[in-house]
């Protein structure tokens, strides 16, 4: 038995959902090139770079492994929504946001990143509480 066993499997699976969108897409050479290019028009529009970078292959073939990495552990917290799966997933998100962070601030990484590191965060922050903070139970 777990201490995060109050976690409903509703809150694992709907930060699982949010994921699979990117991460499938991202899994794949094509769909890779895509996202990329639609956050660099993101960028374009915040006032930044609009022109996707060309990928050399190694670098598009790491995008796509980390795109295939998010599509397993989707797959793997809606077969088994447990509180420590969404644990694992909010300091996960945790780490990402800051890495992010850092990346738009001292690599001068595309200002549209600050959507994942505010998507990342509410993520992160949503799990933990869920995890940490249990419902109260009322005296009967």
């Amino acid at each position: 038995m777990s201490r995060f066993d109050h976690v409903p499997a509703r809150t694992v699976r709907f930060w699982a959902s949010l994921d699979t969108a990117a991460g499938g897409l991202i899994a794949t050479p094509w769909g890779a090139e895509l996202f990329v290019r639609f956050l660099y028009w993101g960028n374009g529009l915040l006032g930044g770079t609009a022109e996707a970078p060309t990928f050399a292959p190694v670098q598009l073939l790491f995008v796509c492994l980390m795109g295939a990495l998010v599509s397993v552990w989707v797959v793997a917290r809606w077969l088994h929504p447990t509180g420590l799966m969404s644990v694992i997933d909010a300091w996960g998100r945790s780490y990402i946001a800051l890495l992010l962070g850092w990346f738009i601030v001292v690599q001068n990484a595309p200002a549209i990143l600050w959507l994942f590191v505010f998507t990342e965060g509410i993520g992160g922050v949503a799990q933990l509480r869920a995890a940490y903070c249990p419902p109260r139970r009322s005296a009967a």
